[in-house]
Order: C-alpha cells, then structure tokens, then sequence
C-alpha cells in the first residue's frame, strides 16, 4: 500500500524536492499552505504521515499538533526546520510530533518516510 501524506510546506522549491521523492517512492503527497486547510485535507485524503515545515510560522508546533491529532490521529507527524531553529525543533517535541529532525536530515531521510 503506497503511503498518502500530507505537507505542510509553503516553499515551492522544497516542494519540488518532496515531489520527485514521492515520485521515486510510489507515493501520494498532497500539500496545504494553511492550518485550517490541513484540517480539511486530512479528512478528504486520511494521511498516513504528515510532513510539517516548522520553520514556517503558518504551521505553529502546538496548533499544527492539535489539528492533525483531532483530524488524522493515527498519522504519524514529522516535522523539521533548521538545525538552528532549536526552539521550533523543542515546540514540535513537547507538542506532541512523533520525529523532529534537522532539514538536512529531513531530507536525507525522505525517502524512507514516504515508502
């Protein structure tokens, strides 16, 4: 079964970078630029992991957990920023995400995530 996931990510660039990974993968990655949006595409698709940009002030540790978790509860959530964004990294944690990583490790992982 190809795993659905849902980004919360606003760069285009970083985007295209989960696209040919989903690609590659045989998975289905559906995006939302907003809080409430996620809420509604996790209805509509039921993601079976959800992918945060935290360092993206659109997405809030605390509200973003609590939106997946009362929309998608079984979806496992990851989220990632900066490797200086120590305080967005501790928020997703004591919020509740399942894995916080570094970009760069983010994205050197990416692949395992979506198969």
């Amino acid at each position: 079964m190809a795993t659905v996931a849902l980004a919360l990510v606003r760069d285009l660039f970083f985007r295209s970078k989960l696209d040919a990974a989903a690609e590659a993968a045989g998975a289905e990655v559906a995006y939302a630029s907003a809080l409430d949006a996620a809420s509604r595409r996790c209805a509509e698709i039921v993601p079976s992991l959800v992918l945060v940009d935290l360092s993206d002030t659109a997405f809030p540790a605390v509200e973003t957990a609590k939106a997946i978790r009362a929309n998608a509860p079984s979806a496992r959530l990851v989220g990632f920023a900066s490797h200086v964004d120590l305080k967005s990294l501790a928020s997703a944690r004591e919020a509740g995400f399942d894995l916080t990583l570094s970009r760069s490790e983010f994205t050197a992982r990416l692949a395992e995530f979506l198969r």
